[in-house]
């Protein structure tokens, strides 16, 4: 056992308030994006009233090396999911969390594991796994519960629920914090490169920022079938708030009907057959949430440039691990932009 083993293993010790603690064994999990270092741990324990246990845990850290994200904010994560206990919303429950870096040699915290299987992510749902392997009656009941699950977080009232610190004031509104989040995102990952599409889209998405924008609330920020875990086809768990904030409900729908469109057609895939098509996928939105979904089209833009970025890291990632050749351009042309630029009427990325 490393020194860092025998200090997980007293963190949990203590966080557990076990007599005797015991890992017996540590792995990761199927990949299923790369926002944060993630490995789970199975345990033997004895509760302080002398019970004996065998559980899971999940412990996440910052990533180390090559990041997705500029920033980091492990208690920003911990928080929104430790003010969603109890809502209905079934996110992990909470271990604890460890800032002092001293303990295991980084920040982490610690969840307790969910019993469900995630569709797979890389390659993703469209292509390999049990969700493609699914009927379309069973596609089609894993879809409406997810949307219901989608409603159901929109429904929360974050202010009751403490996640004002989801805002940072530097703007009038949760959505143009986000907006201007994504800026510095994209500056950061662009590294003073020229991206033609990217740079496009974010000047369509100042000049078109909606005069009458919707209600705003809770948005979970990776809203996406990956990113649950399923009980049959219906989800039982909700992961990943990393890129959680305050905005109108149709920020998250425009990232999931982006991400459905690249999973299928942006990677030259067939959609999953029991998957509607965006305009049924809004009208089931619409009926779960109560009330009209406004300005669909411009969030579902705003999706497609946060994901552009995402695929724009990637990219750079896989050539500094040697995974993609040097001169690649995948970093502008890529599935991502490609879908853009059909949205907004663009050249097509890397045409002439």
């Amino acid at each position: 056992m490393t020194s860092a083993d025998d200090a997980t293993t007293q963190w949990l010790r203590r966080a557990l308030s076990a007599r005797t603690l015991e890992i017996v064994h540590e792995g990761k999990p199927p990949m299923n994006g790369s926002s944060n270092e993630t490995s789970i741990v199975d345990t033997r324990y004895v509760s302080a009233d002398g019970m004996a246990h065998e559980e899971s845990f999940v412990i996440r850290r910052p990533p180390q090396g090559w990041k997705l994200y500029q920033h980091y904010d492990l208690p920003r994560q911990y928080r929104t999911m430790l003010a969603l206990q109890g809502t209905g919303v079934p996110v992990p429950q909470l271990c604890g969390i460890e800032l002092d870096p001293a303990v295991i040699g980084e920040p982490f915290y610690v969840m307790v594991t969910i019993d469900g299987r995630p569709p797979p992510d890389i390659p993703p749902f469209t292509a390999v796994g049990w969700l493609l392997d699914s009927t379309p009656a069973e596609q089609a009941e894993l879809y409406a519960s997810s949307i219901e699950m989608l409603a159901d977080i929109h429904r929360l009232d974050p202010v009751a629920l403490g996640l004002d610190f989801l805002r940072s004031g530097e703007a009038a509104t949760g959505f143009e914090e986000q907006l201007l989040a994504a800026e510095r995102w994209f500056r950061w990952a662009a590294d003073g490169q020229p991206q033609p599409v990217l740079d496009a889209t974010l000047a369509w998405l100042h000049e078109h920022r909606p005069a009458d924008p919707p209600p705003e609330g809770l948005n979970w920020g990776d809203a996406r079938v990956g990113n649950m875990l399923y009980d049959g086809f219906r989800p039982v768990g909700v992961l990943d708030w990393e890129m959680a904030g305050i905005g109108p409900g149709e920020v998250d729908l425009g990232w999931w009907l982006f991400l459905n469109r690249h999973h299928s057609v942006g990677m030259g895939l067939a959609a999953l057959p029991g998957f509607p098509d965006d305009a049924t996928t809004i009208a089931m939105y619409e009926a779960a949430l109560g009330r009209r979904a406004r300005d669909v089209f411009y969030y579902d833009v705003f999706g497609g440039f946060r994901f552009g970025i995402v695929v724009l890291r990637a990219a750079q990632g896989l050539k500094r691990e040697g995974r993609m050749a040097p001169d690649s351009t995948y970093e502008q042309v890529n599935g991502a932009t490609t879908l853009l630029a059909q949205m907004l009427d663009l050249p097509a990325p890397g045409g002439t």
